[in-house]
C-alpha cells in the first residue's frame, strides 16, 4: 500500500509539473502585434472559374483573385501574368489568398514591372483534411484539374506560361506536393516553384485514419528542376512544430520565419498567411525569380533557389550577386570624398547630424594575429553596396585611395534591432590576404545624408572572442561563462556543441556590468546552422529578459554546432551566465510529446483492463476500475522492456513512431513523464465518469429527449415513453445502430450507441446505489442483533449456570448406576440409559466430540470403585461445559474476522456487472473519439451527400452496433467462463504495439480496440464454462440475494 501511495504522489507531482509546462508552452511566444497586419487597398473580389470537374465535385470551386480594374480582366477570363495557385489547408478558406495576392498586386503597380502575378485559389469546402484522410484524394483530383485549367486560360497569349507556382498552407502544402508527384508520374512538369507555409512535411502530428498515412507516404518526389520552399512560424505555431517541416531534396529550402531578414518575427499557424513581413519576403522572392525576357519564372532552378535563399536566409541588401555565381565581383570606386584610416583596433564613428560628403573608412589588412577578424556594425546606413576590399595604391592628396575593388557587401547581413536599421559585416581578413595578397585594405563607405549615422569597428583575433561552452547537466543557480567581456568589444561568440536536442533548454543571461552611456543596445542571436533557424533577443536599458537557449529541430549528422552570437554595446561591459530552465523542460515535453498522450493513456487503460480480466478469471469477480488500475501497474515492466528492446534493436526493426528525436536518454525521460501524466489523467477521467453517472443522468436524458423530439418530430412526452420502451427492448436500438452505420456513417452509430450505453449505465448505477444502501442496512442490522443477543446472554447468565449443573448431575447419576460392578445383570440396561441421557447432553450442547468422550469415560470407569466415581464425574462435567461453549465462540469469532477482513466482498460479488460494463464503456468511448473525424466530415458534407464515402468508421461502427445486441440483451459478465488468460494475453500484446507503432498512427488503436471488444463478447458468449470452481460463490451470492429480498419484504 505504501508503494502505491508513493507512486501515486509521484505521478501527481509530475502531473502538476506537466501542467505548468503546458502553460509555459501555450504562453511561450512573441506578442501577436509584432506581425503587422496586411490590408487591402481595394475591395477583394473572387471570380469563379468554371471547369468540367465541377460536376463531379460540386463542393469545390476554382476562383481568380482581383481588385479594382483587375477584377474586370478576371471576369473576362483574360490573364497575362505569372500564374500562382493557392491551396488552403485544414478547415481553410479560399479567401485566405487575399494577403499574398493583394501585396503582389500593389508591388507590381508600385514597381512598374512589365509583369505581375495572377493569383488563383481553390475552394475546398473548408474540409478537415488533417482529421479525415479520404478527402485528401478528392482535393488532389480537383487541384490537378485546376492546374490544367489555369494553364488553359493562357493558351491564347503570345508567350503562354508552361508552368504554375503552387502555394500551399498547412495540409494544403501536402496536397500541392502530391500534385507535383502525380504530374511527374505522368511526365508533366507543370510546376516551377512550390511554397509551403506551416506545412507538416514529415508527417501529421496524429493520423486518425490509414488514408492520411498512405497519402503522406506517396507524396514525395525527386526533381531538381522544382524549387521547394518550406516556411514555419516558429514557437508561436502550436499545431505544427518546426521539426515536422523537414523535407529531403537538393532544391528544398527550409526556414523558420524568425530567420527571414526584415521579418524576424514568429507567426502562429494562421497568422503566417497575413503576417506582412513574411508575405512581403515571399512576393519579393517571386518577383526577383522572374526572367525579364520571358516574363515568367526563370527556368534555371539554381538561380531561383539563390533568390529565395537571399530573401529568406541571408539578406545582405545587395542583389548584385544573384545573377553572378562568382563571389569575386569587381567594382569601380568613385574615390571622391574623405578617406579615413584609424590606428585603433576598436573605435566608433558617430554622425548625429549626418554627413555632407562621402566618407570612406579604411581598415588595414595585416598578418598580425590580433588583426585576423573584422566586424563592422553600421547603424542607420541607407547605402546598399557599402563594403569593399581593395588595394590602396592610388595617391589622392595626403592619402592613398582605391580605384578598383571587390564587393564584400554580399557577405554582410541586415541585422535585427529594436532601434534603427542595422547592417553587420564580419569577415576574416587573413583569408582575404591568403587568396589575394594585392589587397591592402577593407573599406566601407557612407554617402551624404541628413539622418544620424554610426559605425562601430572591432578588429580582433578569433581566439579572443569565441569560447566553447559546456552545458551544465543540472543547475539551479547561474553558471558564469564570461565574467566580463573585453572593453569596447563589439562581438562575442559562444559555441555550444552539446546543444542538439529540442528537449534541452537553458536560460542565457547577458547582464551589463558598467556602461558609459545611459542608453545601450545589445543583441543575442541563436544560430542553428542545420535548420536555417535563428532567435534574436535584445538587451537594452528597458528590457533585460534572458535568452531562451534551445533548438526546434534535432541535430543531424554534419549539421555543425549551435552558436550564440552577441553583438554588444561598445560602451558597456557584460557578464554572461547560463542556467538550466527546469520549467522549460516540461514545456518542451508538452510541446513535442503531448500528441502522444492519447496513446499512453490507452496503454494505461489496457494495463487496468488486463488486470480486470485476470482477476475475473482467477476469483470470479470483476474488480472496480480504480483497484484494477493500481493492480495493473505491476505490469508496467512491459512498457519498460518494450522501450529498451526498441533502443537495442533500433537498426533491425521499423523506426518506432515515438522516436521523433534520436537522444534515447531525453526520450526515455519524456516517455516516463507521459505515462505518469496519463496515469493521473485516467484516474481523473474515470472519477469524472463515476460522478457523471450520478449527476448527469437527468441532463443527458433531457438532452436526448429534445434531440429525439426534433429529429423524429415527436413531442418530448412521447419521446420519453419511446425512450422507456427502447430501454426495455435494447435489441431494437442495436438494430437502429446497424442501419445508421450503413445509411450514414459508422462514427454516427458509435456516438448514438455511446449515449444509449451511458443511459443504461445510469440505470445500473441506481441499482448499485440501492444495493449499497441495503448492504449498509444489513450490516447495521447484524450489529444491532449481535448487541441485543450479548445483552440477553449477560442477563440470563445466572439462570443458565444452574442448568448445566443439573444436566451434569443427571449424567453423573446415570454413570454411577451403570458402573455398579455388583449388579452385572442390569449393566446393559443402565448403559443404554446413560446413552439416552448423553444424547440429551448432545442435544443441549451440540457437539459429538463431547458425547464420544463421555461414552469412553463411562466404559473405562465402569470397573472402578465407588470411591473414585465422584471425582471422575466432576472432571467429565468440566469437559462438557468447556466443549459446549467453544464452538459458539469460535463461530462468532470467525464471522467477525471475515467481515473485518473484507466487508465489501459480498457487495463486489453482486456488482460485477457495473464494473464490467464500465470498462467496455471506456473502450466504446475511445473508439468513438477515434472515429469522430468521420462524423465531423459527414456532418460537414451532409448537404452534398447523406452517406459518407469512403467511410473508414464503418467496420468499428458495425462491430460495436452488433455488440450492442449482446451487451444490452444478456446479463454480463459471465465469470464462470474459460479463455480469460487468452483474452488477457491479447490485451498485453496490444501494449507494445501501441507504444511502438500507434503513438502517431492512432487509427491502429481503433482497430486493436475494436478487435478486443469483439473478443471480449465472444469469450462471454462462446467460451465453455469452468467446472465447479465458483459454485460455492454462486450459492453464497444466491443466499445474499435471498437475504436481501427477505429484508426488503420485512
Amino acid at each position: 500500500m505504501k508503494k502505491i501511495i508513493i507512486y501515486l504522489l509521484t505521478c501527481l507531482l509530475v502531473f502538476l509539473l506537466y501542467l505548468t509546462g503546458l502553460v509555459f508552452f501555450l504562453t511561450d511566444h512573441e506578442p501577436g502585434d509584432k506581425c503587422e497586419m496586411t490590408y487591402m487597398f481595394e475591395y477583394p473580389q473572387y471570380v469563379r472559374v468554371s471547369q468540367d470537374v465541377d460536376l463531379k465535385y460540386p463542393k469545390y470551386g476554382l476562383y481568380a483573385y482581383g481588385e479594382g480594374r483587375m477584377t474586370k480582366k478576371a471576369r473576362n477570363m483574360y490573364f497575362d501574368g505569372v500564374p500562382v495557385l493557392f491551396i488552403p489547408g485544414n478547415a481553410g478558406s479560399h479567401q485566405q489568398v487575399r494577403s499574398l495576392s493583394s501585396i503582389a498586386l500593389r508591388k507590381a503597380l508600385n514597381s512598374g514591372t512589365p509583369f505581375h502575378l495572377d493569383y488563383f485559389t481553390v475552394d475546398l469546402n473548408s474540409e478537415f483534411s488533417a482529421l479525415y484522410g479520404p478527402v485528401l484524394y478528392d482535393q488532389l483530383q480537383y487541384v490537378l484539374s485546376s492546374v490544367h485549367k489555369i494553364l488553359e486560360l493562357y493558351k491564347h497569349n503570345r508567350n503562354p506560361p508552361k508552368q504554375v507556382i503552387l502555394v500551399g498552407h498547412s495540409v494544403g502544402g501536402i496536397v500541392a506536393k502530391k500534385t507535383i508527384a502525380e504530374l511527374l508520374s505522368q511526365n508533366k512538369k507543370l510546376v516551377s516553384v512550390l511554397i509551403m507555409l506551416a506545412t507538416p512535411l514529415a508527417n501529421l502530428p496524429i493520423y486518425f485514419d490509414r488514408h492520411g498515412s498512405n497519402f503522406y507516404s506517396t507524396s514525395s518526389f525527386e526533381d531538381d528542376s522544382i524549387v521547394s520552399v518550406s516556411i514555419t512560424g516558429g514557437y508561436s505555431d502550436l499545431l505544427v512544430p518546426s521539426y515536422l517541416a523537414v523535407n529531403k531534396g537538393n532544391n528544398t529550402i527550409i526556414v523558420v520565419s524568425t530567420n527571414i531578414a526584415k521579418s524576424w518575427v514568429e507567426s502562429n499557424h494562421v497568422q503566417i498567411l497575413w503576417c506582412k513581413q513574411t508575405v512581403l519576403a515571399i512576393n519579393r522572392a517571386l518577383f526577383d525569380s522572374v526572367d525579364r525576357l520571358t516574363l515568367q519564372i526563370s527556368t534555371d532552378p539554381k538561380f531561383v533557389k539563390r533568390v529565395f535563399e537571399y530573401h529568406l536566409i541571408h539578406n545582405s541588401g545587395s542583389k548584385i550577386h544573384l545573377s553572378n555565381t562568382d563571389l569575386t565581383i569587381p567594382a569601380r570606386i568613385d574615390y571622391k570624398g574623405e578617406w579615413i584610416e584609424s590606428l585603433y583596433r576598436q573605435y566608433s564613428v558617430e554622425h548625429k547630424r549626418g554627413i555632407k560628403q562621402p566618407h570612406w573608412y579604411m581598415v588595414s589588412i595585416t598578418n598580425q594575429p590580433t588583426y585576423e577578424m573584422l566586424t563592422v556594425l553600421a547603424i542607420n546606413l541607407e547605402v546598399t553596396d557599402w563594403a569593399f576590399v581593395c588595394n590602396a595604391a592610388y595617391p589622392n592628396k595626403a592619402h592613398k585611395v582605391c580605384v578598383e575593388a571587390q564587393h564584400l557587401t554580399q557577405f554582410s547581413e541586415i541585422f535585427p534591432s529594436s532601434r534603427h536599421k542595422r547592417r553587420l559585416l564580419t569577415i576574416n581578413m587573413h583569408e582575404i590576404r591568403t587568396h589575394n595578397k594585392e589587397y591592402t585594405h577593407v573599406v566601407f563607405r557612407a554617402l551624404p545624408t541628413s539622418e544620424p549615422l554610426t559605425f562601430h569597428v572591432d578588429t580582433y583575433g578569433s581566439y579572443e572572442r569565441e569560447i566553447e561552452v559546456s552545458l551544465p547537466i543540472f543547475s539551479v543557480k547561474k553558471q558564469v561563462l564570461v565574467p566580463q567581456t573585453p572593453d569596447k568589444a563589439l562581438i562575442y561568440s559562444l559555441v555550444i556543441p552539446e546543444l542538439n536536442d529540442p528537449l534541452q533548454i537553458y536560460q542565457l543571461f547577458v547582464e551589463p556590468i558598467s556602461c558609459r552611456s545611459k542608453t545601450h543596445h545589445a543583441t543575442a542571436s541563436v544560430l542553428v546552422p542545420w535548420a536555417n533557424e535563428s532567435i534574436h533577443v535584445h538587451f537594452t536599458e528597458l528590457s533585460n529578459k534572458p535568452l531562451i537557449l534551445r533548438v526546434q529541430n534535432p541535430k543531424h549528422m554534419n549539421g555543425g554546432n549551435v552558436k550564440v552570437r552577441l553583438i554588444l554595446e561598445p560602451m558597456c561591459t557584460y557578464r554572461i551566465s547560463i542556467r538550466l530552465h527546469i520549467l522549460g523542460i516540461f514545456g518542451q515535453i508538452a510541446r513535442y510529446y503531448s500528441p502522444f498522450l492519447f496513446a499512453t493513456s490507452v496503454i494505461v487503460f489496457l494495463l487496468a483492463f488486463q488486470s480486470q480480466i485476470h482477476l475475473m478469471g482467477d476469483t470470479g469477480k470483476v474488480p472496480i476500475f480504480f483497484s484494477a488500475l493500481f493492480h495493473g501497474t505491476r505490469q508496467i515492466w512491459i512498457v519498460v522492456l518494450t522501450f529498451l528492446a526498441s533502443v537495442a534493436l533500433n537498426n533491425f526493426i521499423p523506426n518506432p513512431e515515438y522516436r521523433i528525436f534520436s537522444n534515447s536518454i531525453y526520450l526515455g525521460f519524456a516517455l516516463a513523464v507521459l505515462f505518469m501524466v496519463s496515469y493521473v489523467a485516467v484516474l481523473i477521467l474515470v472519477a469524472a465518469y463515476c460522478v457523471s453517472l450520478f449527476t448527469l443522468e437527468s441532463t443527458v436524458h433531457k438532452l436526448t429527449l429534445k434531440l429525439l423530439a426534433r429529429t423524429v418530430t415527436f413531442t418530448i412526452k412521447f419521446s420519453d415513453y419511446f425512450m422507456t420502451f427502447l430501454q426495455k427492448v435494447p435489441f431494437m436500438v442495436a438494430t437502429v445502430l446497424v442501419v445508421l452505420s450503413f445509411s450514414t456513417c459508422g462514427g454516427l452509430a458509435l456516438g448514438v450507441g455511446l449515449v444509449f450505453y451511458f443511459l443504461k449505465l445510469t440505470q445500473m448505477s441506481q441499482d448499485y446505489v440501492e444495493q449499497i444502501a441495503w448492504f449498509v442496512v444489513k450490516i447495521i442490522a447484524r450489529k444491532i442483533r449481535r448487541a441485543l443477543s450479548r445483552n440477553k446472554k449477560e442477563e440470563t447468565t445466572s439462570k443458565n449456570e444452574e442448568i448445566p449443573a443439573i444436566k451434569d448431575i443427571d449424567c453423573k447419576e446415570n454413570i454411577e448406576s451403570s458402573s455398579d460392578n455388583e449388579k452385572e445383570k442390569s449393566t446393559n440396561k443402565e448403559v443404554l440409559d446413560v446413552k439416552g441421557n448423553t444424547d440429551d447432553c448432545k442435544d443441549s450442547n451440540g457437539t459429538e466430540e463431547v458425547i464420544e468422550s463421555i461414552e469412553n469415560s463411562v466404559i473405562s470407569e465402569s470397573n472402578e470403585t465407588e470411591e473414585q466415581l465422584p471425582e471422575a464425574l466432576e472432571n467429565l462435567g468440566d469437559q462438557i461445559s468447556t466443549h459446549t461453549n467453544a464452538p459458539e465462540a469460535d463461530k462468532e469469532k470467525t464471522e467477525n474476522t471475515e467481515e473485518e477482513k473484507n466487508p465489501f466482498e459480498n457487495l463486489t460479488e453482486t456488482n460485477n456487472a457495473i464494473f464490467f460494463h464500465s470498462s467496455l464503456f471506456f473502450i466504446w468511448v475511445i473508439v468513438t473519439i477515434l472515429n469522430s473525424p468521420a462524423v465531423i466530415t459527414w456532418a460537414h458534407n451532409f448537404r452534398y451527400s447523406k452517406h459518407l464515402t469512403p467511410d473508414d468508421s464503418l467496420i468499428p461502427g458495425l462491430v460495436f452496433s452488433i455488440g450492442g445486441f449482446v451487451l444490452w440483451q444478456f446479463d454480463l459478465p459471465r465469470t464462470d467462463r474459460k479463455w480469460t488468460n487468452l483474452l488477457r494475453l491479447v490485451s498485453l500484446c496490444m501494449i507494445p504495439v501501441t507504444l511502438l507503432y500507434a503513438t502517431v498512427s492512432i487509427y491502429r488503436i481503433n482497430y486493436m480496440l475494436t478487435i478486443l471488444f469483439a473478443l471480449v463478447l465472444l469469450q462471454q458468449m462462446l467460451a465453455p464454462k469452468l467446472e465447479g470452481e465458483f459454485e460455492d460463490d454462486k450459492k453464497d451470492e444466491a443466499n445474499n440475494k435471498f437475504d436481501e429480498m427477505k429484508m426488503k419484504i420485512d
